[in-house]
């Protein structure tokens, strides 16, 4: 399992387009992906979960991958989240 840990710069937190685009980019990982704000999990490949944690501009956000070639997925969620979040 491999984690990595973000803080949110976008103006508009994660709002729906943003969401959209990130779940894309998960669906197209193999293996489990968890996002974590604070206590509140969500599957990184369904939009509501995503949108369901309220993640505003300065939040902390955890995302977890777990099974697949992790290292591969790491790397592709690290660089859009260095893009876009």
């Amino acid at each position: 399992m491999k984690s990595m840990t973000f803080v949110i710069h976008n103006e508009n937190g994660l709002d729906a387009r943003l969401a959209g685009m990130l779940v894309k980019e998960c669906i197209a990982c193999e293996g489990r992906i968890t996002i974590r704000k604070g206590r509140k999990t969500g599957d990184g490949k369904t939009i509501f979960n995503v949108m369901s944690l309220r993640v505003r501009k300065g939040d902390t956000v955890e995302i977890e991958l777990e099974g697949g070639p992790e290292e591969r997925d790491c790397q592709r969620l690290t660089e859009f989240a260095e893009l876009n979040l």
